[in-house]
C-alpha cells in the first residue's frame, strides 16, 4: 500500500479530524473550540472542518499517523476549503 491524499468535497467519511490544541489567542480568530476525543484536551478547529468525524489533537493523531506513514499506509483527506486556506498562508508567508 501507499500513502495518499484525496481532495473530498466534504470530508464527512474521514476518520479523524487533525486539530490543534488550544492556545490564547487563538492561532485563527474564528476557530472553534472542542475537546480532543481520545485525550480530552481542549482544542481548535477551523469552522468549515466535517462536522462527524472525531477530532483529534496532534499530540494524539501524531504517533498514529506516523506509523500509518511509515507502513505505507496513511490516508490523508483534505477538502476544498482547506486547501485553499493552506494555499492563501503559503503565499501569504512566501511573500514576507
Amino acid at each position: 500500500m501507499t500513502n495518499s491524499i484525496e481532495l473530498d468535497e466534504d470530508g464527512e467519511h474521514a476518520d479523524v479530524v487533525a486539530c490543534m490544541r488550544l492556545t490564547q489567542p487563538l492561532l485563527m480568530p474564528d476557530n472553534e473550540i472542542g475537546l480532543c476525543s481520545e485525550c480530552g484536551e481542549a482544542i481548535q478547529y477551523r469552522p468549515h472542518v466535517p462536522k462527524l468525524p472525531r477530532k483529534m489533537c496532534l499530540e494524539c493523531i501524531g504517533p498514529r499517523a506516523s506509523k500509518a506513514a511509515e507502513r505505507g499506509e496513511l490516508h490523508s483527506i483534505l477538502t476544498p476549503e482547506a486547501a485553499a486556506e493552506i494555499a492563501a498562508h503559503l503565499r501569504k508567508k512566501n511573500a514576507n
